[in-house]
């Protein structure tokens, strides 16, 4: 063989050779600028073997052992692909060596059906990442898989972003995209470039009463399926950033709910709203008319009563129902009605409400078998219910046409909280949503919260309602007694963190204007 054959060969030897070598490795990884990559695409350097779960309960020589042999463990059943860091669905947790604070985290992954897996920050669970497939079990309503990944699933049930605001997960065989924010105790989420998680708060699952620690490893769960994971980048957010973030999360909040704000009535100087889009006038109905409302010896205001300054004190049970007219507030309409209702309640509902059902707020038109919406607390029960309920059309309802405490519980369209934390000695807040009423080509339901959390949904209901829209009304205090304060009326069906940001106002909803 001549010199220049030896050489082609040599040389396409040596291609060979590098493309292999290539093949077998991670492509360089490139982070983004200000960030770093904590995975190599080469080897587990920086990450070791961690189940925080199962040493919990362990002490001394038993948890040093435990953790011994998780290290041991990790490599068996972690490897690098590829450039990807796989988990074969079982063994510790990857764990970074690093301890970090304020961050954002860029992070790539792909899972199998079955999957159950998810991402701990500070060594907390969790951004949750879920087989979305899986057909969502009604016995047991806080696990919602099918409602997509990207939320903080080991938040309390109910809790702002413990469910994703939508569903952003691509089909199996795909790569998903995760960009994460989490700032002092409130993270934000980004599956596939869509916000699942906004500035929510995530609960310190150790100990609810505390706040997340300042700093803590990041882990990549194993729960029983493969997963994949690529492209592992952080920035650390400097304190400065931080403030600035928060800053302009809270007035950003502040900036939209403002926006939708369509009623406001303190009660602080009398019946009237202090702020509407429509009519700011307080009635009474008198037969078919409206006169103006005039406060009662057992209807009056509770000057510094109330949770933000005065309140409005229903003493006894009678027949006085200040309402408000739609006029731009509720916004009914007869093809799409979104709207949110807020308002603060004080009493100890089983010793101070009399016999029968009691509404302290409800929605009504011309014919209450033409819809109704209303809160109300049971009249039998003991402790009594407090429920909201959407009534559509009568027929939809109840095609039987039997009374409504005939009809079993689940039955009904209504969300019922059996103790609801409601008290003399403490103001509880209670927001209902309406989302999409009379739109049948998109979700139909109504959301309950108290104290900013979801306590349940109304859907899966045909909510087709049939009132004449000038005659829809506000109406509050049928036969409630007790305190009443800062109502408050949206345009829209408000998230589970602006109701939580609405619960968290220190001056009440006279902050927004």
């Amino acid at each position: 063989m001549n010199s220049i054959n030896r050489q082609v060969l040599f040389s396409a030897a040596a291609i060979f050779m590098t493309a292999m070598q290539v093949a077998g490795r991670a492509e360089e990884t490139n982070p983004p600028s200000g960030f770093r990559a904590i995975f190599n695409g080469r080897d587990l350097t920086g990450w070791y073997g961690l189940n925080p779960h199962s040493v919990a309960n362990l002490t001394g020589e038993k948890k040093e052992a435990s953790l011994a042999q998780q290290r041991a463990d990790f490599p068996k059943h972690w490897s690098v692909e590829n450039g990807e860091l796989v988990n074969d669905g079982h063994g510790p947790y990857a764990t970074t060596d690093a301890m970090l604070g304020d961050i954002e985290l860029l992070i790539d992954y792909k899972t199998v059906p079955g999957a159950d897996s998810g991402i701990y920050l500070r060594g907390m669970p969790q951004v949750q990442i879920w087989d979305w497939n899986q057909v969502f079990d009604p016995k047991v309503p806080t696990r919602r898989p099918h409602l997509g990944s990207g939320g903080l699933f080991n938040n309390t049930p109910g809790a702002p972003g413990r469910d994703p605001l939508v569903l952003a997960d691509r089909p199996f065989g795909e790569w998903n995209h995760f960009r994460i924010r989490q700032v002092r105790d409130r993270t934000w989420v980004w599956l596939n470039d869509k916000l699942v998680v906004d500035g929510a708060v995530m609960e310190n699952y150790v100990d609810r009463g505390q706040r997340l620690p300042d700093q803590g490893p990041i882990m990549l769960q194993t729960h029983g399926g493969e997963i994949r994971w690529r492209n592992v980048f952080v920035r650390e957010i400097g304190a400065d950033e931080a403030a600035k973030l928060l800053s302009e999360h809270e007035a950003a909040t502040k900036a939209v709910l403002a926006q939708a704000l369509t009623l406001h009535a303190s009660f602080d100087q009398g019946l009237d709203a202090d702020f509407a889009r429509g009519d700011q006038k307080c009635y009474v109905a008198q037969g078919k008319e409206l006169a103006p409302a005039a406060l009662t010896e057992d209807v009056r205001l509770s000057p510094g009563a109330g949770r933000f300054g005065g309140a409005l004190h229903f003493a006894k049970k009678n027949s006085f129902r200040p309402l408000f007219k739609d006029a731009g507030a509720l916004g009914y309409s007869s093809e799409r009605w979104n709207a949110s209702v807020s308002v603060w309640l004080r009493l100890t509902p089983d010793e101070d409400l009399e016999p029968g059902y009691c509404d302290p707020v409800q929605i009504v038109g011309d014919d209450g078998k033409k819809g109704f919406v209303f809160l109300e607390w049971s009249k039998d029960e003991t402790p009594r219910y407090f429920r909201y309920a959407i009534r559509p059309l009568f027929h939809i309802w109840n095609p039987d046409n039997v009374q409504w405490d005939q009809i079993p519980f689940d039955k009904r369209p209504m969300v019922q909280v059996e103790r609801a934390p409601f008290s003399r000695d403490a103001w509880t807040h209670a927001v209902f949503t309406l989302d999409n009423i009379n739109d049948k080509s998109q979700p139909q339901r109504g959301r309950l919260y108290l104290n900013g959390k979801l306590q349940g949904t109304i859907e899966n209901w045909d909510l087709a309602f049939g009132w004449d829209p000038e005659s829809v009304r506000l109406v509050l205090g049928a036969a409630y007694v007790g305190y009443l304060d800062d109502l408050a009326v949206f345009n829209r069906a408000l998230s589970d963190r602006e109701v939580q940001y609405l619960y968290e106002l220190k001056q009440g909803v006279g902050e927004l204007r």
